[in-house]
């Protein structure tokens, strides 16, 4: 769009969630211009607040030098996309809430998509939140026991060793240097799981597949796990 075309978007670039998003909205017309941190130039690093930006995404506008952050820059893109939802995105308790998901998500993003640090550039992870870390895993954890235990107390065998392998697993806790780390990890593979269960035809060969999905997402983030 016209208006957007002097923004620029940065996102984590080591993140799949903010990739995912951001090339969403480029490539539905609706952002012209967007980067990662590890490539975007240094001038527009110097204008951005690097510690506002690993915790809120930043739009830069390069022709004003200005910058908005986290949900003012998504309603920005959204509000030009959709007029109509203009007043609703500045209305508070509408605002509020949505901030708090999306605190929820920014603060767990590289837990939740299980990202590594950049090898090198800037590293623009979230700080440490010990109150939205334990949102996140209990809102991981009702959501997945909602979706499992209907089926577990229906006698369903796989669903049942489901939870007990990952009920199992959460053991590794003790041998884990960064428990909460730890704890966000299992929360996440433990609804992934639960998840593809849900989607998934309920025929036993689509469970186990579900289930051997989840154990191949614990091997890969091994080094997260027990790092």
């Amino acid at each position: 769009m016209a208006e957007m075309e002097d923004q620029v978007m940065v996102y984590d670039d080591v993140c799949p969630l903010c990739k995912a998003y951001t090339a969403g909205f480029v490539r539905f017309g609706w952002l012209q211009h967007r980067g990662g941190f590890s490539e975007v130039s240094p001038e527009i690093l110097s204008r951005i607040d690097l510690d506002r930006a690993r915790h809120e995404i930043p739009l830069h506008d390069t022709r004003t030098g200005t910058t908005l952050y986290g949900l003012d820059a998504l309603f920005l893109i959204l509000g030009n996309r959709f007029p109509v939802f203009r007043p609703l995105f500045r209305f508070g308790p509408f605002r509020a809430v949505v901030r708090q998901l999306y605190q929820i998500i920014t603060y767990n993003r590289r837990i939740i998509a299980g990202s590594r640090p950049p090898a090198q550039g800037f590293d623009c992870a979230p700080d440490f939140n010990l109150f939205y870390r334990w949102l996140y895993i209990g809102l991981a954890f009702a959501g997945s026991s909602a979706i499992l235990l209907p089926q577990a107390l229906s006698g369903s065998g796989l669903v049942l060793a489901t939870t007990g392998i990952h009920s199992a697993l959460l053991a590794g806790i003790l041998f884990a240097k960064r428990k909460m780390d730890f704890l966000g990890h299992w929360a996440t593979l433990m609804l992934a799981n639960a998840l593809l269960i849900s989607l998934l035809p309920t025929h036993p060969v689509a469970q186990v597949f579900a289930l051997a999905v989840s154990l191949g997402m614990w091997i890969n983030r091994r080094k997260l796990l027990f790092g």
